[in-house]
């Protein structure tokens, strides 16, 4: 006999046993006995046995139904109840359903209720549980549910404790079982699916869905949430709308499942497949037909997963039961265990089964389409709706388990829940943190979840990306931070002992996924829920968790970020630990993994991000967002400053007041008071918004009061009277327009809402102390309806209304119940009493919290059905997108959001607490954030958090320090070995720290604390002045090498000293330094500045101490040799800042830390100089430029001798390898060469020709030529050492000869001038081409220029002028024309610079020496320019303009010895050159006079400005009056001096008034006007016509004053102006003389083309007219003499006579000249010379003997000039002339004549009669020797003898320019 078969006989036998009367029983038991020993190895039909066992269980006893039910559970375990059996059909003739089911439902019948016996309760408990875990016959459907519905109900029900437990143990293992087989399914699909990718043909299943079935849970539902998400969210995402809220969830409901039910109970029975497993998973296949179809199988893979369906939703809906107050609190009760028994349930399936929830492979069928839904989607709305009802909670046990299922759906579902965990976030949970009366158990609870959150990497960058960078949602990452900063900086009183405690409890452990089962539940059990930190206050758990959490968030972010960090970090020891291999690491939201799975939950990401994830656009999204945030703000602080911004940025479309109305209406962030500020506001603009804002609300068939209530919850009312007016007719219209009749007119609703306002302030105000009763408000409004009477009741029922239900706004009542304040209570005696008495023994806070979570569900179901009804209409959007995180450039965005709460909650509890591991974490997150700023470039938040941590290593106190501070210390080391590259300015923070270490050790080492200042303290150490060097003698004593004290650590605790100085910290330091050479090319040049910055810190505050501070010093000169290998082009970058360094510290006035950077640059150098430099580079300059730069910058003599040293010694140890160094190294020999030490000098002399005579060529090859040079000409320049000075100038003269045979310099070679070379050959040029010239010969002879132009020796200066024009003349000749254009710019036309801007030379030479150099330098050099010219005539024949223009600058001097050299040169270079001039050549000649003799025109006499002074209206004493000064033209008046008319232009001159003396004679000579009807027309003049009729005018004037004046106030300025004139009639005066001593040249007037002589010749006409004209005008000369221009009245004499004179002569010589060129003018020539003949003639016959005999003796020698020429002319021309000449010569007959006009006048006469009357002979009768043209000429050359032009400090150039009247 088989087991079952004794089983079943020994149950049958008990029974029989205790049938008793019961004979049906006892007859079906003695049937089936009989079956069972019919047959002997097999039982009998099921029937048979099921029949006896079925009708005990009806017994009641406890051994027959305990006996029946324990043999059918073990039937049911065999699967004896799946043998195959014959139908049988019901006594109605139905057929019955399986037996199996009725074995179920028959056990189920056994309990009844209660009342059930404990025996009994437990064996049903057995015989279901063994029904439903049976894997042969697997019960689905109604069976199934009939089970776990029983089982539900003996645990709920039952009284028994042990059975409580075995029915809670039971129903958690059947529908894990449920969900197990499920999951046995997938695996059987995933595999089917596998083999369909091989044979497409063969499957149902696409390479899509295969995919996504690999995938994580978090991108499963990505595929199907496109259109599995309900309209609601579509068009919530779409439109931006009003926001989903709790009440929401409860119709979120889109699966359609009112079909479905429990279903009719089905059986699967399963055959073994080939190799059959014995695990939870067991893979199986249905019994169904002989071949399975793959429909076959996906049927059948739907029952199973409607089995879990169906669990899953009975058990969410028993969750969801709303209990009442008195059931709430009693966790014993049936109805509470109930809830939290189905909640348990829950979490636990969601949590071992997750991958069932998350599988894209399951699928259920909805019954309204019949199209597959994932099974995801169709639980969601029960999941839902169980956590909307049960989320908010009171009760601790409840809120519990429902943050753990929510956490569920965050770690694993957040891709299908986005909008759902939104709504959770925002309603429920953030806002329970933001709410003060909320119990802090339960805060606690939830920041336990948000610290798992925080552990998740990819959770957390999801929840940035989804809801902080979508504009329409609430920032919920950032809310989440700050609300964890707020908890963990709360200020919290807790002893040690707590906190040990606290740490004991709650070791670090990491969270991780495992099965998890419900607690137990029993009546007994249930209460006792232990909390191991009932001893901790809450406060504090909660400050530690949110500690932690926010560590954690770092510690995440940390991690996500690793992909973008560098693969090699300066120090990648430090790293190690940080990394996690590939296996560790999985998919937060993959389901599949192993059980034990680590936190670290960073992904293996894509190297690619997928379209969503766009950093770059997500980041510009959250940048929008961002700015819409602010405007808001902007606005609720000052409307119009906020709606200006919310325009201009266009989050509103246009300033259209229906925009601008629709914005306030829909922004829920805009505080309502401030929209009824803005509103209110009575500018037409305004009230046109508020006017649109109204008219978007419809108060139609809406009553009065809602209505009311309607318009006031959009604004806060404002307080000033004339706003309210406007919004209440606004409001009334509107009610009205809607509503029309409602009201007699719209007066009423205006007048009723006044009254409705009133009344509720009055009713619910605690200030009023007799409120309003219904008779007063009845009253107040009588006749308001248009006269009559609104009906009573109506307005007691808004009396009711507004007293039952303040009008108060929403946003407050939340705000006040964030806020933790108790609604009002009603006030008097009676109410006072009553709620006295009612508050005994009630929870009032409690009550308060639970009324609080109430409301906040009313006011979420309204808002829900406003939102519901209009997103119904778009149900075809898509739905919500979740955005995948995939790449780390999101965590940069994200810190830089939060990471001012990362800072104030770390560096707050780091300064505050002394609890060590509470220090350690917050470190820790200050370094995680650290390298999180430092990878994303945040540079505020870095240089916050790394200066945090340097001022918590608090190194600047030795004596506090403590363990805490020296973990900080290790953080910052740790940091500059990991994050070299990334640290940038903050390198300073962490080489001060360095600093610091040094001198904590220094210091427990026993060094006096004073001799180590603390470099912190150097920004308040004012400059350094250099100190005599007797007072650092005097303290010398004071301050010897680091005193030792003698009490060891100077208060340094003994343990921070051996910490300070251990194996690692020392190590970490030097790793620092070491790693420098893996730095980047730019962390490298961060790091350089910042140590430069320390170093230069410790000088300041030490460098007044004999042994100055130089640790960070010598750390430069370490990291240098460390990073000299480097590329050449990241060393430049590093020298830079270094070199920079050197040059502050070698000026220092502290000798010892001088000598200490001069041998530290001393040692570099020479290593430096081992490395070969490559021609054309310039390092070795740039590197040794800190020795130039002291060298000029330092005073002390030992210094410089020290460097001098320095490079003598690199000289001869490193002299081969020198390259571009020879630059540097001459620069600063150039510095000393101007030192005013004789030692200095004479060592850098020595040095610099040693290297001269030795290495000239390598020099020149190196570019340092020009060096060399400028180096000679500093030393030639040293007028303090003559000596030295007169060897530097040989020395440059010598270097020209050795410099052209040198064969490194190109000039040595043949040819070579003419071809241009690359600049690069030297190795300091410009890259640009130049000529050999400019590279050797320009620098040689700017030298010589330099010299001479600013050089104080006289013969220093002489020497390098003749050497200078020496070597021109010399070596010239192979010169370029280029390279002479260059000479001329750059060297010889600035020598006489001077002459047109004399300030510039001023600045190199004062006064006196500026007159020395020009009466002696300038004027060698200007003969030496001439002498050039001549000799390169040929080369420089081009260049005659530009000497000519020079010499123009020359002669157009104040200074008259030089105007004077000038007219020399000017001749000198004529005469010299004349016959090598061409036509060309003689045009430029001509044209440089034209110039002259325009500038030396003193055209300023006739100008107004002349005499405008007021002196000119004043009568001139001795009877001269003038006319009425309007008739003079005015200032203004245009004016031609070419034509000589008066001038308006004002020239400022400069001369002094003493340089221009005004010579003057006897004083008797008036010097009349030529005409005597002229002067006496002038003589006549009156002032103003007297009238004779006013005798009260009086005439007091003497008569008889002659020319005497009353002297004349002239200014300086005026004097300059006048002094200026006569200087221009000197120089004219010069030009004259100039031109006649020209053409007494036979060469000259030979070689000039006719028509350049005649441009002279109308120069000298021009001159002539000029000076006549301002003879005859004898109103302006007087005019001008009572200016004070002169002493006496002024006149132009010998301008006049002089220019007549030398024109007249050279048209003399011209009309007698016989050559062709002359005579095709003469024409023009005799016309202009007989005319001018005859003027003069006249002219000299009208003056008077007696008056004028000056201006006589001035014009005799001219007429004697004209009549002697006139007398040799040829005979045709003269008798042509005699009828003009003869009635002159008459008239001169009359005049008297002196000898020599005598003769001439006998000459011309003798002409008439031989050539007028033919008389023969007459010219024979001449006397001899007198007459001759010869004779002429010498007569022609004593014309101008009377003009004189000698220096004007003699006055003689007055005398002859400028004569007086």
């Amino acid at each position: 006999m088989s087991s079952l078969q004794k089983v079943v006989s020994d149950s049958l036998d008990i029974i029989a046993a205790n049938a008793g009367r019961n004979k049906q029983l006892a007859e079906l038991v003695r049937l089936a006995l009989d079956a069972i020993k019919e047959n002997h190895n097999e039982l009998p039909e099921p029937e048979v046995v099921f029949a006896p066992l079925q009708l005990a269980t009806r017994s009641g006893t406890i051994p027959l139904t305990t006996t029946a039910l324990d043999c059918i559970g073990k039937l049911i375990s065999y699967s004896y109840f799946s043998a195959p059996s014959h139908r049988t059909v019901a006594q109605d003739g139905a057929e019955q359903a399986p037996l199996i089911d009725r074995a179920i439902d028959t056990i189920c019948d056994c309990f009844h209720g209660e009342t059930t016996l404990p025996e009994i309760q437990l064996q049903i408990v057995k015989s279901l549980l063994a029904a439903v875990l049976n894997d042969k016959i697997i019960v689905h459907g109604a069976g199934l549910l009939k089970a776990v519905r029983q089982v539900y109900n003996v645990f709920l029900l039952s009284r028994n404790t042990a059975n409580q437990q075995v029915a809670q143990g039971t129903l958690t293992q059947m529908v894990g079982t449920v969900f197990e087989r499920v999951k046995a399914r997938l695996h059987m699909k995933e595999a089917r699916a596998a083999l369909g990718k091989l044979k497409p043909s063969h499957s149902s299943l696409t390479a899509d869905q295969l995919e996504d079935s690999a995938s994580s849970a978090g991108h499963s539902g990505d595929g199907e949430d496109g259109n599995d998400g309900s309209a609601f969210v579509a068009a919530q995402a779409s439109n931006g709308g009003p926001k989903l809220t709790l009440k929401d969830l409860e119709h979120r409901k889109d699966f359609d499942d009112s079909n479905l039910g429990d279903g009719p109970t089905m059986v699967s029975q399963i055959k073994p497949v080939r190799k059959p497993t014995r695990s939870v998973s067991e893979q199986s296949l249905a019994d169904s037909s002989h071949e399975e179809t793959p429909e076959s199988l996906e049927a059948e893979d739907e029952v199973y997963i409607r089995d879990a369906y169906l669990v899953f939703r009975s058990f969410c809906n028993l969750s969801t039961k709303v209990l009442p107050p008195d059931q709430l609190y009693d966790l014993r009760g049936q109805p509470m265990r109930s809830k939290l028994i189905s909640l348990h349930l829950i979490h636990t399936l969601l949590n071992n089964n997750i991958a069932v929830f998350t599988s894209p492979l399951c699928t259920i069928t909805n019954t309204k389409n019949n199209e597959p839904t994932n099974f995801l989607q169709a639980i969601k709305y029960y999941l839902c709706l169980s956590i909307t009802r049960n989320g908010a909670s009171s009760v601790d046990r409840v809120f519990d388990v429902c943050c753990e299922i929510f956490w569920l759906m965050v770690k694993y579902m957040r891709a299908s829940f986005k909008k759902e965990i939104e709504v959770f976030l925002n309603e429920i949970y953030l806002a329970l943190l933001a709410r003060r009366n909320a119990p802090l158990s339960q805060k606690l609870i939830f920041v336990g979840i948000l610290k798992r959150l925080c552990e998740d990497p990819r959770a957390l960058v999801e929840t940035y990306l989804n809801y902080d960078c979508d504009r329409n949602v609430d920032n919920i990452f950032q809310t989440m931070i700050e609300d964890l900063s707020k908890f963990a900086t709360a200020p919290v009183t807790v002893s040690p002992a707590q906190e040990q405690q606290y740490e004991d409890a709650h070791p670090s452990s990491e969270w991780q996924v495992k099965n998890v089962l419900p607690p137990l539940l029993s009546v007994a059990q249930i209460n006792t829920h232990h909390d191991a930190d009932a001893e901790i206050p809450k406060e504090y758990v909660m400050k530690r968790v949110a500690l932690d959490s926010l560590v954690e968030t770092l510690r995440s972010l940390v991690n996500w970020s690793q992909p973008g960090r560098p693969q090699s970090h300066s120090g990648a020891n430090g790293d190690a630990d940080r990394r996690h291999s590939v296996d560790d690491v999985r998919h937060s939201m993959d389901p599949s993994a192993a059980e034990s799975i680590s936190r670290m939950e960073t992904p293996i990401l894509p190297s690619t991000p997928i379209l969503d994830d766009d950093p770059d656009q997500l980041e510009k999204e959250k940048a929008r967002k961002t700015a819409k945030t602010n405007a808001i703000k902007a606005f609720n602080f000052k409307p119009k400053n906020g709606m200006k911004i919310l325009l201009r940025e266009g989050f509103i479309p246009s300033d259209k007041p229906e925009d601008i109305a629709h914005f306030l209406r829909t922004e829920d962030r805009l505080d309502k008071a401030q929209i009824g500020e803005f509103l209110g506001e009575g500018d037409q603009k305004n009230i046109d918004i508020m006017h649109a804002f109204v008219d978007t609300m419809d108060f139609t068939k809406r009553r009065f009061v809602d209505a009311l209530r309607e318009f006031l919850q959009s604004f806060r009312l404002p307080g000033e009277a004339q706003k309210i007016d406007r919004f209440m007719l606004k409001f009334a219209n509107r009610y009205v327009t809607g509503n029309p009749n409602a009201f007699a007119n719209a007066d009423t609703p205006y007048v009723l809402a006044y009254s409705v306002i009133l009344l509720n302030t009055d009713l619910h105000s605690s200030k009023i102390a007799k409120h309003m009763s219904r008779e007063d408000f009845i009253k107040n409004n009588r006749g308001i309806n248009d006269n009559a009477d609104l009906p009573d009741d109506y307005l007691l029922g808004i009396y009711d209304d507004i007293a039952g239900n303040e009008i108060v706004l929403r946003s407050e009542r939340a705000a006040a119940a964030a806020a933790g304040t108790l609604p009002s209570q009603p006030t008097g005696l009676a109410a006072g009493l009553g709620q006295a008495f009612s508050n005994v023994g009630r929870d009032l806070q409690r009550e308060a919290y639970v009324q609080q979570s109430e409301e906040i569900a009313l006011r979420s179901e309204q808002l829900f059905r406003d939102l519901y009804r209009s997103q119904r209409k778009n149900a075809e959007t898509a739905g919500a997108k979740f955005i995948p995180a995939t790449s780390f450039k999101h965590v940069g965005p994200m810190f830089d959001v939060v990471w001012m709460s990362f800072f104030w909650a770390l560096s707050s509890q780091t300064q505050k607490t002394h609890n060590l591991d509470v220090n350690k974490l917050c470190l820790e997150g200050m370094k995680l954030a650290t390298q999180i700023a430092c990878l994303f470039d945040l540079a505020t938040p870095r240089e916050a958090f790394v200066s945090a941590l340097k001022n918590t290593a608090n190194l600047n106190n030795p004596q506090e320090m403590q363990a805490k501070n020296v973990e900080a210390l290790k953080v910052i080391l740790e940091l500059g070995q990991t994050e070299g590259n990334l640290l940038k300015q903050s390198w300073k923070d962490v080489l001060m720290c360095i600093s610091q270490l040094d001198r904590l050790q220094l210091i427990s080492g026993g060094v006096d604390e004073s001799a180590v200042p603390d470099v912190s303290k150097a920004r308040f150490v004012p400059p350094s002045k250099a100190e005599p060097a007797a007072s650092r003698k005097s303290t010398a004593s004071a301050r010897r090498h680091r005193p030792r004290s003698n009490t060891g650590p100077q208060g340094v605790s003994m343990e921070i000293a051996m910490e300070s100085r251990s194996d690692d910290v020392i190590k970490s330091v030097d790793r620092i330094f070491t790693n420098t050479a893996n730095l980047s090319g730019e962390a490298i040049v961060h790091f350089a500045r910042a140590l430069t910055e320390v170093s230069w810190d410790e000088i300041k505050v030490s460098g007044s101490n004999d042994s100055p501070r130089t640790y960070s010093l010598q750390k430069i000169v370490e990291i240098s040799y460390y990073n000299m290998t480097r590329v050449r082009f990241e060393w430049t970058h590093i020298w830079d800042v270094l070199g920079q360094h050197f040059n502050r510290v070698g000026c220092h006035p502290n000798t010892a830390i001088v000598f200490f950077a001069l041998d530290s640059l001393r040692q570099l150098s020479m290593r430096f100089m081992e490395i070969e430099e490559l021609a054309g580079f310039k390092f070795q300059k740039d590197f040794l430029k800190p020795f130039e730069h002291v060298m000029s910058n330092s005073n002390n003599i030992t210094v410089k001798d020290m460097i001098l040293r320095c490079l003598i010694q690199m000289i001869q140890a490193r002299g081969e390898n020198i390259r571009s160094g020879w630059r540097t190294m001459f620069g600063v020999f150039t510095v000393a060469a101007r030192d005013p030490y004789e030692a200095i000098v004479n060592l850098a002399y020595e040095n610099m020709t040693h290297v001269y005579k030795t290495r000239f060529g390598v020099v020149i090859s190196q570019g340092a030529f020009t060096d060399l040079i400028v180096c000679l000409t500093e030393f030639s320049k040293n007028m303090k050492f003559q000596k030295k000075s007169l060897q530097a100038m040989e020395t440059l003269k010598s270097i020209i000869p050795r410099m052209l045979k040198t064969p490194e310099c190109p000039l040595s070679r043949s040819g070579a001038s003419a071809s241009p070379v690359e600049a690069s050959g030297k190795p300091s040029g410009p890259q640009t081409r130049t000529s050999v010239e400019e590279g050797f010969w320009l620098p040689v002879l700017f030298a010589f220029h330099d010299v001479l132009m600013t050089g104080e020796d006289l013969e220093v200066r002489s020497n390098a002028l003749n050497y200078f024009f020496e070597a021109l003349l010399r070596y010239g000749g192979d010169f370029p024309p280029d390279f002479w254009d260059i000479l001329w710019r750059q060297q010889l036309y600035p020598i006489f610079l001077v002459l047109r801007s004399r300030p510039e030379m001023s600045k190199v030479l004062n006064h006196e020496e500026l007159s020395v150099w020009l009466s002696t330098t300038m004027i060698q050099a200007l003969r030496n320019m001439i002498t050039l010219f001549t000799h390169y005539f040929d080369a420089l024949e081009y260049m005659l303009d530009r000497f000519l223009e020079l010499l123009e600058l020359c002669i157009y001097q104040e200074n008259d010895t030089i105007a004077r050299i000038g007219s020399n040169c000017l001749q000198q270079l004529i005469l010299q050159n004349v016959a090598k001039f061409t036509t060309e050549h003689w045009t430029k000649i001509v044209g440089a006079f034209c110039k002259l003799f325009e500038k030396t025109t003193a055209s300023d006499l006739f100008s107004p400005t002349m005499t405008s002074s007021p002196a000119t209206l004043a009568p001139a004493t001795g009877g001269f009056e003038f006319g009425d000064s309007a008739s003079l033209p005015s200032e203004g008046t245009p004016a031609d001096d070419k034509t000589l008319k008066i001038n308006g232009t004002d020239t400022n001159g400069h001369t002094d008034e003493t340089a221009s003396p005004l010579a003057q004679t006897n004083g008797g000579d008036h010097d009349s006007l030529r005409t005597p009807t002229a002067a006496s027309t002038a003589m006549m003049t009156p002032a103003g016509p007297p009238s004779p009729l006013t005798p009260q005018l009086e005439e007091f004037r003497p008569r008889d004053g002659g020319l005497q004046q009353q002297p004349v106030v002239v200014t300086a300025a005026r004097r300059h102006f006048f002094n200026s004139i006569i200087r221009d009639c000197v120089l004219q005066l010069l030009m004259i003389e100039t031109v006649n001593e020209l053409f007494s040249n036979d060469a000259v007037y030979a070689q000039i083309p006719s028509p350049q002589l005649l441009r002279l010749n109308a120069l000298l006409k021009t001159s002539y007219e000029f000076a006549k004209r301002f003879n005859e005008n004898k109103d302006l000369r007087m005019r001008l003499w009572r200016e004070g221009f002169m002493k006496q009245p002024p006149n132009l004499l010998k301008q006049e006579s002089g220019s007549a004179a030398t024109y007249i002569s050279i048209l003399f010589r011209m009309f007698a000249d016989a050559s062709q060129e002359r005579v095709a003018s003469r024409a023009k020539v005799e016309g202009d010379l007989v005319e001018l003949c005859r003027v003069i003639i006249r002219d000299y016959i009208a003056l008077e003997e007696e008056s004028q005999y000056r201006n006589i003796v001035a014009w005799r020698p001219v007429v004697v000039d004209v009549l002697e020429g006139y007398g040799a002319f040829p005979k045709e021309a003269f008798a042509e002339h005699i009828r003009d000449f003869y009635p002159l010569l008459v008239e001169l007959l009359g005049k008297e004549l002196n000898s020599e006009l005598r003769r001439a006048l006998l000459l011309v006469l003798r002409r008439v009669g031989e050539v007028g009357l033919g008389i023969e002979g007459m010219t024979m009768l001449a006397p001899t020797g007198r007459g001759g043209s010869a004779e002429g000429r010498d007569r022609r050359g004593s014309t101008l003898s009377v003009v004189s032009f000698g220096p004007r400090a003699t006055g003689s150039g007055a005398d002859g320019a400028i004569g007086k009247a």
